[in-house]
């Protein structure tokens, strides 16, 4: 009888544990990678105008293919981890994309990297100038990642306390 019970309360338990974790502001890495401080998209904004941090928005599908491809990119790079925390870093599953034409630049493929200065708009000149000039935003590398994260920490941080480069850390 106390086996039934112990194993009836772990959905309870791992529910109460994505509700504190939904509390503390924080977001699962989705496979993307624990070792990066993502952020939802309400509470990301936020942070980034109060830090003055830009954005970096990953925006995927379960179920997509070149997502599932993408995720140990990020998830094994120490330098987009390292970069990371130069950004407020938030990653949308599913529904979660936001609506409006500034996500969309041009088109709704996934997976798409965006990034935005930290008022939160849109900067659609930063871009994987590397892959297909068709999907701006879709990224397959390491380097192409980081050689946009560079870009956009370049022009759009702004009154940051502290940017970290590679080799300070």
């Amino acid at each position: 009888m106390m086996k039934i019970a112990l194993l009836s309360s772990v959905p309870l338990l791992l529910l109460s544990l994505t509700c504190l974790q939904d509390v503390a502001g924080e977001t699962s890495g989705r496979g993307f990678g624990e070792n990066i401080r993502w952020r939802p998209l309400y509470e990301g904004k936020k942070e980034a105008q109060e830090s003055g941090r830009p954005i970096m928005i990953i925006i995927h599908k379960s179920w997509c293919g070149a997502c599932k491809a993408l995720k140990p990119v990020f998830a094994e790079s120490t330098e987009i981890a390292e970069l990371s925390r130069n950004f407020v870093m938030i990653n949308l599953e599913g529904d979660e994309e936001p609506p409006g034409d500034a996500y969309f630049i041009d088109g709704r493929y996934v997976p798409r990297i965006l990034f935005l200065d930290p008022s939160g708009a849109v900067h659609p000149e930063i871009f994987n100038s590397d892959g297909n000039l068709n999907y701006k935003y879709f990224y397959t590398s390491e380097e192409q990642v980081v050689s946009s994260m560079k870009e956009a920490q370049e022009k759009l941080t702004v009154n940051s306390k502290k940017v970290y480069t590679p080799d300070e850390l």
